[in-house]
């Protein structure tokens, strides 16, 4: 067996034996030179491999993920992001675009907007920032195999990424966070909360996703904050409200065994209405 199906065949082995889940970050490329004793060349090579089996996904500026258990590996997966206060570490975040890749989907933007704005009273308690603080405010509509699947409104302090910033390096198949991961912004983790919103004639969001009669839209609003190891408080860095049409995103909850293990909610996202 040459070397790197062994070097494969080791590093299966670990996934499973260190119980990783879904959507962790495996260590990274010299940590695994150390583990298993054999060449950089042969490591990158192993883990193609098993890229290619759809175990592992690799993110530019971010790492390599685990997206299927090896166990599993003859199966659909369950690709998702995983949420909750038990979230705390960089490969437990993922974007949607990231979701929507593994899942041969493709996403993209129309009417993506970038500009300066004064924090609203709510934009400003989740950024902790005083009211009519310099903010950057993103919104777009999100497709989905060119389907309209969301509107989504993202919001950042502008002392982070000032608005010409990220209107020259953010493309309409980027979110937020992506950009902030290739910008080296430690983000940590972030606060989840799901719910329901009714979008009526007149609202900016059912003006934007063409809706011509009241629709019941999926929400969630989301608070991304600091490394705390990186910043002398955990500093909130974003803060995103998203609005998905029905069927466009799916939520399933994970419950482990015994019970001190963190439960998870693990959002799908889909093409078909």
């Amino acid at each position: 067996m040459p070397l790197y199906e062994q070097a494969e065949k080791v590093l299966e082995d670990l996934l499973v034996r260190r119980r990783y889940r879904i959507g962790d970050r495996i260590p990274p490329e010299a940590e695994l030179v150390r583990s298993l004793g054999v060449s950089r060349a042969t490591v990158r090579a192993a883990v193609g491999r098993l890229a290619g089996r759809g175990l592992l996904v690799r993110r530019q500026g971010s790492g390599t993920f685990l997206a299927r258990l090896p166990g599993w590996s003859d199966q659909p997966g369950p690709a998702g992001i995983k949420l909750g206060s038990s979230v705390g570490q960089l490969g437990r975040l993922e974007t949607y675009a990231s979701i929507a890749e593994r899942l041969g989907l493709k996403t993209d933007s129309e009417q993506l907007r970038v500009e300066a704005a004064r924090a609203t009273a709510e934009e400003a308690a989740a950024l902790e920032l005083p009211v009519s603080s310099e903010l950057t405010r993103v919104s777009r509509v999100l497709l989905i195999d060119g389907e309209t699947a969301a509107w989504m409104i993202d919001v950042v302090p502008a002392d982070l990424m000032p608005a010409g910033k990220v209107r020259e390096r953010l493309s309409a198949r980027q979110m937020m966070l992506d950009l902030l991961f290739d910008e080296g912004i430690p983000v940590a983790f972030s606060e989840v909360e799901i719910g329901t919103a009714l979008l009526g004639p007149g609202q900016p969001a059912c003006r934007f996703l063409g809706l011509d009669q009241p629709t019941a839209a999926l929400m969630l609003t989301e608070t991304m904050y600091l490394d705390s190891a990186a910043s002398a408080q955990s500093r909130p860095v974003q803060w995103s409200r998203n609005f998905f049409l029905p069927g466009k995103l799916s939520l399933r909850l994970v419950r482990d065994t015994p019970a001190g293990r963190d439960p998870a909610i693990v959002l799908q996202l889909s093409a078909d209405a």
